[in-house]
């Protein structure tokens, strides 16, 4: 029996081992904090495994753990900061809503578990905080994965829910023979159901891999949608998205669209180098993006040119935050040369119903933003129903005058 257990318990921490070296590769190509998350679990199931195999095999050679206890403060420290990191990792994985309470809750547990096995309890302090760490352990995941989520998340999540729930029952229902002395009064000994634990612990890995698999292609392909530098749709994400909210919506929602271009951007970057001026891109996409709702569409569609869709709104909410945009632009500057030079915007806006026709908005748009070029920049330009260009309202009288010239740059678009 002790050689089949030390062969069940091998091949445990070898699945954990190659769990480790995929989940660690997936998290290098991704390097994004929830798929970092599904490394943390996986170094905790190897950590976790380890330490409670210690505890199995002193336990299956009639050995007191406080009978050895180097080995015995080794495979706890093991298995407590293995149990620590997994619900961790799985919070951080799932993005749980309070994983910042839960790693709180699961590193705490794990220290009043080390301070447990220094207790004078019976007989056995550091079996009885290994047993412990067992059940906590399955408890916790069990807390994190039955909480409810989203597809394609929900099935696996349950699944692996379901399994840990499973593990805890046999942890605590052994733990509490074990202690009670009534051995094999419900279940077997563990060498009889070792490898219903490592299926349980299998089908657990295979759906933290499914999870983890989801999330990265969710991160991928934001990613392939998504300017790198500002964040920003790019033109293709910009049109998925697009495409998907034509089927959501009704076709006469109400659509503003917003044409907006950085004066003298060429400037920025002829004057201050290219890095000033992706820092300043950065700062920007910052300030419109925090000038919508979480619901409209932003998106960089040129060197410094952007555009935002503003859907189930009016052409008066746009002109709203046309507005705000204006103002927060004025107050970014560059540093250059130890001169501090203030940078403005111009803005087309162009209104209709159905984002069918945002094309065509998008068109009328850009000719209103060529309008407010021309009315002296810093300002915006309207187009009115059906036309092609519409009267520049300029927000600013420097604009108007075309001060910003007078820091020596060139009039360009």
């Amino acid at each position: 029996m002790a050689a089949a257990l030390a062969h069940s318990l091998i091949a445990d921490i070898a699945v954990g081992i190659a769990f480790l070296g995929l989940m660690l590769t997936l998290s290098a190509v991704s390097r994004h904090p929830s798929l970092g998350g599904a490394t943390r679990f996986a170094v905790g199931h190897v950590a976790f495994s380890l330490g409670a195999s210690l505890f199995i095999l002193m336990l299956d050679a009639d050995l007191a753990a406080s009978s050895r206890p180097l080995v015995g403060w080794v495979a706890l420290l093991a298995s407590t900061a293995g149990a620590a990191a997994m619900v961790d990792g799985m919070a951080r994985l799932l993005e749980h809503p309070q994983r910042i309470a839960v790693a709180r809750g699961a590193w705490g547990a794990a220290l009043g578990l080390l301070a447990l096995g220094a207790l004078p309890l019976g007989s056995d302090p550091l079996r009885l905080a290994s047993d412990l760490t067992n059940a906590m352990a399955m408890a916790g995941l069990v807390a994190v994965l039955l909480r409810g989520y989203a597809p394609p998340y929900r099935v696996p999540a349950l699944v692996a829910g379901a399994a840990s729930l499973v593990l805890c029952i046999l942890y605590l229902a052994g733990s509490i023979q074990g202690w009670t002395g009534a051995i094999n009064a419900v279940l077997p000994a563990y060498e009889r159901w070792v490898w219903l634990d490592l299926a349980l612990w299998n089908t657990l890995n295979l759906c933290v891999m499914m999870l983890a698999s989801f999330r990265a292609l969710v991160v991928f392909v934001r990613r392939s949608r998504t300017d790198a530098l500002t964040h920003c749709l790019n033109r293709s994400g910009f049109e998925d998205e697009l495409q998907a909210l034509s089927l959501r919506l009704p076709s006469d929602v109400p659509v503003v669209v917003l044409a907006l271009d950085i004066d003298h951007f060429k400037d920025i970057n002829d004057r201050c180098g290219h890095a000033a001026g992706d820092a300043y891109l950065a700062r920007f996409a910052q300030v419109l993006q925090g000038g919508v709702r979480q619901s409209d569409l932003v998106a960089r569609t040129g060197g410094e040119e952007f555009v935002a869709v503003l859907v189930d709104a009016q052409q008066e909410a746009g002109e709203r935050v046309a507005g705000k945009i204006l103002d927060a632009v004025r107050s970014l500057d560059v540093e250059c040369e130890g001169e501090r030079l203030r940078t403005t915007v111009s803005i087309g806006i162009a209104s209709g119903f159905g984002l069918s026709a945002v094309d065509a908005l998008m068109r009328r748009a850009d000719r209103a933003l060529y309008g407010a070029k021309a009315a002296g920049r810093d300002c915006v330009s309207t187009a009115g129903p059906g036309e092609t260009t519409g009267a520049g309202m300029a927000l600013s009288a420097s604009a108007r005058r075309g001060d910003d010239a007078s820091i020596g740059w060139a009039s360009d678009r």
